[in-house]
Parts: structure tokens; C-alpha cells; sequence
């Protein structure tokens, strides 16, 4: 029994803390952690019914933290608290969260009322995801607009300046199998592809870099990890 919140600002866990000892104090003690590995320690250490963490977190990211609370508490459920609804984040939980588990994605702008629903639906085996974040869901999971892992890890390397060729060499494929990948990316983005020549109004890949940050596909912090991996 129990309750595990991560966020590594003091007055965010202290405006959760306070919110679920009035509506959920069944289900104390509660234990804070100020990054995911915190988290991630804590969770292993007290077996929480729920964990609610933060996506951007020191140490250990609110997703990875999930990941290995999921691997090793399967019955914990989690709640992932975010100022963001940005499609990278969403398309990372769904890739770690089983098809069958009961998990919540909440904003941080939500109501005291809909975070506490979220919690309440997750303890009773549910799922909760915002409004805001279900329409991005769809988009993720349609297969007209939602990228493929390899559209995506062709979107974060152009993001990250490489050529074609070096591409190609990093993911062990072709030239050309690149530049299909990125035409799939391109329809899937609405840019239009016809022609590709030099009369084109705009590049290509920085419309692609443009619509990706736009939808939220690419962030700062995202592509700083995704660095830090190329060296």
C-alpha cells in the first residue's frame, strides 16, 4: 500500500501530496522523490498501488522511471504528469506500457478533479488519458499520420543534421532505403514530394523538422539525449 510522487520541483509535490491525503488517504503513507531513480527506488523498496511521476526529471526520465516500475512492479499502476503533450512523450509510453495494464496521462494544467479521477480510474484496472493528449493518441496510433519507428528514427536523424549517407551507415541500410523512408515521412506530414527539384519553395527536410516540433515530435531535451547518444 501506498503512494510514490516524483517531481523535481518541491511545490508540484507538495500541491499532489496534499491533494490526494484529502481525497485518497486510504491509501497513505505517500513518498516523494525529487528524479526517477528516486522513483524507481522507492517504488521497489514499497510496492505504491500507484506511482505518479513527472516526464522530465533529472537522473532518470518519468518514461524510463515507468519503464523499470513496470518491468518490476507490474501491479503498480503509473500516472505520468506532464506540462507537455508532446507526441514523443506519448509515443514512448505506449511503447512500454503493456496492452492490458491500467495507466493515466494527465496534464499538469488539469483539474484537482480530473487528477483525482485519473488516479481512482487506474486503481480500478482503467485507463484516464487527457482530453488533449487522446487526440494526439489517435494521430499516433493512425496509420495514415502516425510515424513508424523507422520514419521516426529517420525524423531524429535529419534533426540532428546528418546526410543521407550517414544515415544509411548508423542504421545499416541503404542510401536509398533512407530516402524511401523519408518520402513516407513526407506524405505522412503533408509535404508534397512531387518533383523534389531545386524549383521547390521550401526544403524538405527542414519542413519536416518544422512540422515535427510542431506537433511535438522533437523537443530540446529529446534531442539533446538523441546527441549525446551520436557521440
Amino acid at each position: 500500500m501506498g503512494i510514490v510522487i516524483a517531481d523535481d520541483h518541491q511545490r508540484e509535490r507538495t500541491w499532489l501530496r496534499d491533494l490526494l491525503q484529502k481525497h485518497l488517504s486510504d491509501l497513505s503513507p505517500i513518498y516523494e522523490a525529487e528524479d526517477g531513480k528516486q522513483a524507481y527506488e522507492l517504488s521497489v523498496a514499497h510496492q505504491p498501488v500507484l506511482a505518479f511521476l513527472d516526464v522530465e526529471m533529472p537522473i532518470l526520465s518519468g518514461i524510463k522511471s515507468a519503464e523499470s516500475i513496470i518491468r518490476e512492479l507490474p501491479h503498480t499502476g503509473i500516472i505520468i504528469l506532464s506540462n507537455h503533450s508532446d507526441e514523443v512523450f506519448i509515443r514512448k509510453l505506449w511503447k512500454i506500457v503493456p496492452p492490458d495494464s491500467a495507466f493515466a496521462y494527465v496534464l499538469k494544467d488539469s483539474t484537482d478533479q480530473q487528477v483525482v479521477d485519473a488516479a481512482r480510474s487506474v486503481l480500478s484496472g482503467d485507463c484516464w488519458i487527457h482530453p488533449r493528449v487522446q487526440r494526439i493518441a489517435r494521430r499516433v496510433e493512425n496509420g495514415s499520420t502516425g510515424l513508424t519507428d523507422a520514419e521516426f528514427q529517420v525524423l531524429v536523424h535529419i534533426a540532428m543534421g546528418l546526410t543521407d549517407k550517414a544515415i544509411a551507415k548508423r542504421l545499416y541500410i541503404t542510401e536509398k532505403a533512407v530516402q524511401a523512408r523519408l518520402k513516407c515521412l513526407y506524405t505522412k506530414m503533408n509535404i508534397p514530394t512531387k518533383g523534389l527539384t531545386e524549383e521547390d519553395e521550401f526544403n524538405h527536410r527542414c519542413r519536416a523538422l518544422n512540422i515535427g516540433y510542431r506537433r511535438g515530435l522533437i523537443n530540446r531535451g529529446e534531442l539533446e539525449d538523441w546527441e549525446e547518444n551520436l557521440l
